[in-house]
């Protein structure tokens, strides 16, 4: 599948970063070339065996074999974690759209501290989905304006008296009030698409399938996880790893943006409780029963990603400590002979993940002992050594980026690696270890100040590195001493082994020396994520542009002159116009408390202006809302995939503005229509209507991209469309929306 390029103006997209040209352009080289990734990650494990093997018959002879085979041992895991990642990102097969299964629905919308301003967007996600559904808020906070608040949107809401086992007793507790064939569980953050289920629930024609995971994406760019507008920490596992594992049937349930089964889910007692990730560990439990779980990579939901690094590895500590706790003596679900040897593979390739620590802190301990006290882990090295050692680190490093694909890269895999260096740490013990697992809800809508707390998150790899850049100043001091004197006071050493070492120490220590800096200078003052848009909107009646948008703040562009006495603190009447999932627009009417007022840096003639906005009613509210976290991202998606979707020549009686005309092509964002007779213009937004057959028909709104008069007088019209309902294009197009290939 040829590349999206999402431009640095426009809207984001939610789309996997597998398929999106990302700032990591060698890794996105190999997007549309998997043949050359795979060729290399060949090439890399054949260096990886012939190092290990000539490790083994080469330089065990001579060497201290405690320190040969614990160096030994470590290599080893670096070359068993890197074999099983080309196993499972080898390539991303298509997953298109199954048939839509139109059976009803339970959404479950758990929450337990998180504010309204959190909650609200995803609960009129919810109302705003198609298909035969009923909403459930799960409020495990039992609060008087959570009640009110569904009872305002007539969804159900859902409590009980106590917490007891966090999110999983949440959702058993609401289990037997349940109706529906499928259940749609959301965090308390996440705001799907309105064709969520239009995507996910055709699967379930299969009886075999309990659970359909789809991706996670996140809507503030500018949260401690993102690289980049759109690729982030996760990018990795929802864009690469999931859809490889879904090759080996090793997909797991991600606890949020999942359709369950739910008798499957009652079959084996519902929500597994004994760890803190309860979706992996029911996730198990499924499989063992016979169950499968697939992964649908299509990004259909937005959350919130960690604003600071604090949020962040107390998530992480979480999801390490139950991931480790499925591999306990006495349970080790995750091993269980029920589960084929593919699935067996992934999930150790999940443990070794989180013992990547442990490693490193072999790596640093042995370089220590090396450039300090002489140890010899090797033998007798020769001038084979470097460039065997070399090909192998080269060629795993290279063709480690090609299989990332630009959704990241070696250099960020350390980085991460140091983050939740401490938090991995913390989480080992849960491998033999039995104790109650306190589930950690990850902290939302923070602000991020930096500074010092961001070097006690870090403090364990900064330590070690720093003694490590430290002892090996002393030894080539020492060295120097031994050349110029000839009496060094270290003992000897062999200088292969210091190379090697010091080119390690090096490159991870400067790697973290950068992450140390950018997270140290962080500033994120905002807690609530303003979208970038460019829509319509006024200030004291006078036309303007916003800029930045979200349900309880606005940014605004305004010239200078028109406003010369706007100071802060001024109260305002202001108006932005917002797009409806339906294609109407309509104006949300509020007053707009300044907090901010610069020139803009681009224009001196133009001021930036924003603060916090109280709307008028409770329709402009919902109207912005609907316009930010639903239709904004519902649009850009189905622009981005339009320009890559090939159109399908079709013949079907259709109407324009009530006008009789014959679509020609179609796609799932875009259509041609010929016969149309008046005045039509590029940007135009029109009603149109599609027979499907004598008793179907398909209504919704074509913004005008091009038209063209044919050599028959007739006006061919074609752009993007923007329809009520979807499925039933299943009946008229091969694949509709086929993300990755």
């Amino acid at each position: 599948m040829p590349q999206v390029t999402i431009g640095e103006d426009s809207v984001y997209a939610p789309l996997p970063a597998s398929v999106t040209a990302t700032h990591l352009g060698f890794g996105s080289w190999f997007q549309t070339r998997p043949r050359y990734a795979q060729a290399l990650a060949l090439l890399a494990i054949g260096a990886g065996l012939y190092y290990l093997s000539w490790r083994l018959y080469s330089t065990l002879p001579q060497a201290n074999p405690i320190f040969f085979w614990i160096l030994f041992a470590a290599e080893l895991f670096g070359f068993v974690t890197f074999a099983i990642h080309t196993v499972e990102a080898w390539s991303i097969p298509p997953t298109p759209r199954p048939p839509v299964l139109g059976v009803p629905v339970d959404v479950l919308i758990t929450t337990y501290n998180e504010d309204v301003d959190i909650v609200l967007p995803t609960l009129l996600g919810a109302k705003l989905l198609r298909g035969q559904v009923t909403i459930w808020l799960c409020d495990d906070g039992r609060r008087e304006e959570f009640k009110q608040l569904a009872a305002e949107y007539g969804v159900q809401y859902h409590t009980r008296p106590d917490n007891r086992d966090a999110k999983a007793g949440n959702i058993n507790s609401v289990l037997p009030k349940l109706s529906g064939e499928l259940l749609l569980v959301l965090d308390a953050d996440h705001v799907p698409s309105p064709d969520f289920l239009e995507a996910t629930s055709g699967y379930f024609a299969d009886p075999k399938i309990a659970v359909i995971q789809s991706a996670h994406s996140f809507r503030n760019h500018n949260s401690v996880m993102h690289s980049e507008k759109g690729r982030h920490e996760q990018s990795m596992f929802f864009d690469i790893l999931l859809p490889g594992r879904n090759r080996l049937k090793s997909a797991f349930w991600c606890g949020s943006a999942a359709l369950i089964r739910r008798s499957a889910l009652q079959s084996v007692g519902g929500m597994a409780t004994y760890t803190s990730t309860e979706d992996f560990e029911t996730s198990l439990k499924l499989q063992i029963a016979g169950y499968e779980i697939r992964y649908h990579n299509e990004h259909l939901i937005q959350g919130l990603a960690p604003d600071n690094l604090e949020s962040y590895t107390i998530q992480r500590f979480r999801w390490a400590e139950g991931y480790l706790s499925s591999f306990a003596k006495g349970r080790r679900l995750a091993l269980s002979p029920k589960l084929s040897k593919s699935q067996r593979l992934s999930y150790i390739g999940g443990v070794l993940y989180y013992l990547t620590p442990l490693q490193r802190i072999i790596y640093i301990g042995l370089l220590l002992s090396v450039v300090l006290f002489g140890v010899r882990p090797f033998g007798t090295l020769n001038a084979q050594f470097l460039p065997t050692w070399g090909a192998w680190a080269l060629l795993s490093l290279i063709a480690g980026a090609a299989l990332d694909r630009g959704v990241s890269n070696p250099i960020e895999s350390i980085k991460n690696s140091f983050i939740i260096f401490e938090a991995c740490l913390k989480a080992i013990p849960a491998l033999w270890v039995k104790r109650p697992m306190k589930f950690h809800v990850t902290p939302k809508n923070e602000v991020d100040l930096g500074g010092w707390p961001v070097l006690r998150i870090l403090a364990w790899p900064l330590v070690l590195y720093a003694v490590t850049l430290v002892a090996l100043g002393i030894r080539i001091y020492d060295m120097a001493i031994g050349l110029r004197e000839g009496k060094p006071l270290l003992p000897p050493v062999q200088l292969a082994s210091i190379e090697v070492g010091a080119i390690f120490a090096i490159f991870e220590s400067s790697v973290l020396a950068v992450a140390t800096v950018k997270f140290f200078r962080r500033k994120q003052y905002r807690s609530l994520w303003r979208f970038p848009v460019n829509m319509n909107a006024s200030i004291k009646n006078v036309p303007t542009r916003a800029v930045d948008l979200h349900h309880r703040g606005v940014g605004v562009r305004v010239y200078k002159a028109e406003f010369p006495e706007l100071k802060l603190g001024d109260s305002i009447a202001m108006k932005v116009e917002c797009r409806l999932l339906s294609g109407q627009n309509t104006w949300a009417t509020g007053r707009l408390k300044v907090a901010f007022v610069a020139p803009d840096p681009q224009d001196t003639a133009i001021l930036r202006v924003g603060g916090k906005v109280e709307w008028e009613n409770e329709e402009g509210l919902d109207a912005v809302v609907e316009h930010c976290y639903v239709v904004e991202p519902y649009l850009a998606r189905n622009r981005a995939w339009s320009r890559i979707t090939p159109r399908t020549p079709v013949s079907l009686p259709a109407k324009i503005s009530g006008q009789p005309v014959r679509m020609v092509d179609l796609s799932p964002a875009g259509a041609a229509l010929v016969g149309f007779k008046g005045e039509v213009r590029v940007g135009d937004l029109l009603p149109v209507q599609v027979s499907i057959d004598h008793h179907q028909a398909a209504v919704g709104q074509l913004q005008v991209r091009n038209v063209s008069r044919l050599d028959n007088g007739q006006i061919r019209v074609g752009g993007l469309t923007y329809w009520q309902e979807t499925d039933w294009m299943q009946n008229v197009l091969p694949l509709v929306v086929q993300p990755a290939a």
